[in-house]
């Protein structure tokens, strides 16, 4: 199998956004490799290897919040608990128990949310400013380069977007002296949905085939016509949380056949996925062996499975029954049940999968201005699809926008579990973060979003 390997990775500034009154900047880390190309080499006419390493650094970025993005969102929409033996912050900060992400910008293993992703932007930047510079590609070659590396990009906005919500980020990052101003959610988004758009018509200009290699993890998104699937199912992402329904609708008739609605675990599964395996390559971060004990475990969040409905193939899926529970005294209950998702140190994560698709098409037609029957019959039999998958009956409630929606919350809860923090988005996005497990919200806080980080200290605060 085709897996990612450090020889490819170029040395990068990665840049934390802390600025001195001079306008430089403080903190930023030089990683330095004298076995790898300088920065200054791949600027300067860069060659097709040089590019391929870059892509290929672009591909590990991509994978590094994985680890600590995943429990720290499930942890906030009550996904997941991460016990830790050793350090108890992971229950009592990230349940909000002892701390608060709303106010604290140095709040516990919030890196994954911020200076991570923007590590992989700044990564994407300096492999479109190598194309920039280069006359060794052809301009069919540097659009498919372009398209790959700003669909990643607009990917990795989305997280530090998701997390700041109502403080907004800073798109506008290519030159890491003179940064851009924030911009609102409202504005942002846009942005990145902006870029995703780009990445499209890149990627449209593109030759049949892309010289570079991508992971296995990519297997169906090898050539510019499949890459531009992926990158209109991202768009349809964007799109739901920008409450563009009909641009939802539009950019998943683009990712067809990605995009395709049946049932079928295979069909569900279908997607763009992070690999990992043995080394020099990175193990899978979520990976934990069957009842291993509480250093460092992400266990299911006992409220998901006393929520499930008789018969959900999901359950056995998803969640391992431990021989032993797990208890802490910072939550109410013991955990009993594990991650059952991975065989392996070298299993992949999900990036995307048609599952995802599926239900956001049931969403958009739900919530279409205007919706009439036909819209809400469309969104049941899109619906059907997921619960027939996983051995359940078809939806048997009201064709309602009401009804609906309370459905495919439902179905996201679980056919999206623990894969990006889509519960702790979605009941936001419905205001509906005060339903999010009672019983646990005694002993902690439902955030609503984090505050702008310690990294992010303006130069006049100095």
């Amino acid at each position: 199998m085709k897996r990612l390997t450090y020889i490819a990775v170029i040395s990068v500034t990665l840049v934390f956004f802390m600025v001195n009154c001079d306008g430089s900047l403080v903190g930023s880390k030089n990683v330095t490799d004298p076995n790898n190309p300088s920065v200054q080499q791949v600027l300067q006419n860069a060659t097709k290897p040089e590019v391929q390493n870059l892509v290929t650094g672009l591909e590990l970025r991509n994978r590094q919040y994985a680890g600590g993005l995943i429990p720290l969102l499930g942890s906030f929409g009550r996904e997941v608990w991460r016990f830790d033996s050793i350090d108890g912050r992971f229950v009592t900060e990230w349940l909000g128990i002892d701390g608060n992400a709303e106010t604290d910008p140095a709040f516990f293993g919030s890196a994954a949310a911020y200076d991570t992703p923007y590590a992989a932007i700044q990564q994407a930047n300096l492999l479109m400013q190598a194309l920039n510079n280069t006359a060794l590609l052809s301009e069919e070659e540097k659009n498919g380069v372009r398209g790959y590396a700003k669909t990643i990009q607009a990917y990795q906005f989305l997280i530090p977007l998701l997390t700041q919500y109502q403080n907004g980020i800073r798109v506008d990052v290519a030159d890491p002296q003179n940064l851009g101003e924030f911009e609102s959610y409202e504005d942002a988004l846009s942005s990145i949905r902006g870029l995703l758009d780009e990445g499209y018509q890149d990627l449209q200009n593109a030759g049949e085939s892309f010289f570079f290699n991508l992971s296995d993890g990519f297997a169906d998104f090898n050539n510019p016509a499949t890459m531009a699937q992926l990158n209109r199912a991202m768009a349809a992402r964007a799109a739901v949380y920008a409450e563009d329904w009909q641009g939802a609708l539009d950019a998943l008739s683009n990712a067809e056949p990605f995009f395709e609605l049946a049932e079928g675990e295979g069909v569900m599964n279908k997607g763009a996925y992070l690999s990992y395996g043995d080394p020099p390559d990175t193990f899978n971060p979520l990976y934990v062996p069957r009842n291993a004990s509480a250093d460092e475990i992400m266990v299911v969040h006992p409220s998901i499975i006393e929520d499930t409905l008789a018969g959900d193939l999901r359950v056995d899926r998803k969640f391992f029954l431990r021989d032993t529970p797990i208890n802490n005294p910072n939550v109410p209950e013991e955990a009993k049940y594990q991650d059952n998702r991975f065989d392996g140190v070298g299993a992949p994560l999900s990036l995307i999968r048609n599952e995802e698709l599926v239900l956001i098409y049931a969403e958009a037609q739900t919530n279409l201005e205007g919706a009439t029957v036909a819209n809400y019959t469309n969104a049941a039999e899109a619906i059907n699809y997921v619960r027939n998958t996983w051995n359940l009956s078809d939806y048997g409630g009201a064709l309602n926008e009401q009804a609906l929606i309370d459905e495919i919350l439902l179905q996201r809860r679980y056919s999206l579990w623990a894969e990006f923090g889509h519960r702790w988005i979605d009941m936001r996005r419905y205001d509906r973060l005060d339903e999010i497990d009672q019983n646990d919200k005694l002993t902690g806080t439902i955030f609503t979003q984090m505050a702008r980080p310690q990294s992010e200290i303006n130069f006049e605060d100095f």
